[in-house]
């Protein structure tokens, strides 16, 4: 697994809109709004459960120690 950024996963979510063709077809295929999914690109909202299964991703919730101990 590969940690990405939020500018990463925005990057690969406009590389998978270009392909589909627009983002009305990304959104059919995703199964979403045109509108949430304008929200998503424009940075409003963050990409929910469906748009990141449309472009192969999954939200992990990760917990780091501040201390350097483990």
């Amino acid at each position: 697994m590969t940690d990405l950024t939020f500018d990463d996963v925005r990057a690969r979510l406009s590389a998978a809109i270009r392909e589909a063709g627009s983002q009305k077809a990304f959104a059919h295929k995703a199964g979403v709004s045109a509108g949430f999914l304008s929200d998503v690109v424009h940075g409003r909202r963050d990409p929910g459960e469906r748009v990141l299964a449309a472009i192969d991703l999954r939200r992990v919730e990760r917990f780091v120690s501040l201390r350097g101990d483990a």
